[in-house]
């Protein structure tokens, strides 16, 4: 998945929809490389199918399985935090951070979020991919409706990748439980 260019995330400039079309195309290639090496039959993707990206994935097996991305691009408009679901507290989002334990471990095996840090110059360790426990405990404060409620970059980007790392990550999901 390295033939994707870094993207460029500018503040003002619509971040997180420049982030999600390069995922997208990362994505893509992906998938196209396992059509044409025979492990993977079909796919298709939607985006904004409740979270940003949804992967639907026919093995050659005949096995089908489903992924879910959702995007967010860190400028430095929050103090420390990038928002999700809406300010009211509601949105996919939301629900899925507000499921118990049990549930949330089961969405684990289907959802990442994947984050970049537009506030660092390209080239260097900026992203990061985590699973909705992870992004449920970097929450500010509870996860809550009624609130924005925010992700703490700082935590996230702990274990921050590059580019073609990040890249590669998603690939081994998409195809983890295929």
């Amino acid at each position: 998945m390295t033939s994707i260019p870094e993207p460029d995330i500018e503040t003002g400039l619509r971040p997180e929809e420049t982030f999600q079309a390069a995922i997208k195309e990362g994505v893509r290639l992906a998938l196209d490389q396992l059509i044409s090496n025979g492990t993977l039959g079909q796919y298709f993707i939607l985006e904004k199918f409740g979270l940003d990206i949804a992967v639907f994935l026919r093995w050659q097996d005949n096995s089908v399985s489903a992924k879910f991305l959702e995007m967010k691009a860190f400028v430095g408009s929050r103090q420390g935090g990038v928002g999700f679901g809406n300010g009211k507290g509601e949105g996919p989002q939301v629900e899925l951070l507000l499921l118990d334990s049990g549930k949330l471990g089961v969405a684990d095996r289907f959802v990442r979020w994947v984050l970049v840090d537009g506030t660092k110059e390209k080239g260097i360790e900026r992203y990061t991919i985590f699973d909705s426990n992870q992004a449920r405990r970097s929450a500010m404060g509870q996860v809550t409706k009624g609130k924005q409620n925010n992700l703490r970059v700082q935590e996230l980007m702990r274990d921050a990748m590059t580019w073609n790392q990040l890249l590669n990550e998603i690939r081994v999901f998409l195809m983890s439980g295929s």
